[in-house]
C-alpha cells in the first residue's frame, strides 16, 4: 500500500487538467501520476515531461521503453520493470526479448544505434563518472546524432528519478 494517498478524485482544477490529458492519451491514469498529483505543480512538470521524453521526440518508444526497463530493472524497482515490460509486450516485443533487455540488454535485439545509445544510457545510469566520453563517441560512431544521445540521457534520467520516488512512497502499480 503506498505511503502517500493516490488521487483519485482531482479538487484542484489544474490536477483535473493533467488527468484529463493523461487520460486522454494513455487510456487510464497511472499510479505514478496519482502519486505526483498530491502537488499540482510536480504533477503538471513530471505529465509534461514524460510526454516529452516518452511520447515524442526522435527516438523510437520501443527504444524509450527499453532504456526505462534497464534504469528499472537497475534499481530493482517493481513498478517500472512491471510497466515497461507490459508495454513493450503491448507493443508486440516477445516475452523473451524483454527478458533480455532486462536482464541482458547487451543481447538484445536492436539496432547497432539504439544498442550504442541503450548502452550509453545504461552506463550512464551505473557509473555516471566512469568512461562517459568513450560511451558517447560510440553512439556517435554508429549515427547517434547530439539530439538522440540527449534524449537517450534524458529518458535514463527521468526513470531513475521517477524509480526513486516511486519505491520512497512504495507506489504500487495499478
Amino acid at each position: 500500500m503506498s505511503r502517500i494517498p493516490l488521487v483519485q478524485r482531482p479538487a484542484d482544477e489544474m490536477v483535473e487538467q493533467v488527468f484529463a490529458e493523461i487520460e486522454d492519451e494513455l487510456g487510464s491514469i497511472p499510479n505514478m501520476f496519482r502519486a505526483y498529483a498530491n502537488h499540482p505543480e510536480i504533477l503538471r512538470l513530471n505529465w509534461e515531461r514524460f510526454k516529452v521524453l516518452m511520447m515524442h521526440g526522435c527516438l523510437s518508444v520501443r527504444l524509450k521503453e527499453s532504456i526505462a526497463l534497464v534504469v528499472s530493472a537497475d534499481n530493482r524497482n517493481e513498478y517500472g520493470i512491471a510497466r515497461y515490460s507490459e508495454l513493450l509486450q503491448e507493443r508486440e516485443v516477445n516475452p523473451h526479448e524483454i527478458l533480455k533487455i532486462r536482464l541482458d540488454p547487451d543481447h538484445a535485439h536492436l539496432s547497432s544505434k539504439e544498442h550504442a545509445l541503450l548502452a550509453l544510457a545504461h552506463r550512464a545510469h551505473q557509473s555516471p563518472f566512469d568512461h562517459g566520453e568513450k560511451f558517447v563517441d560510440a553512439a556517435r560512431r554508429e549515427g547517434a546524432t547530439d539530439m538522440e544521445i540527449v534524449e537517450a540521457l534524458g529518458v535514463m534520467e527521468f526513470m531513475a528519478g521517477a524509480n526513486r520516488f516511486l519505491e520512497v512512497l512504495d507506489v504500487t502499480l495499478d
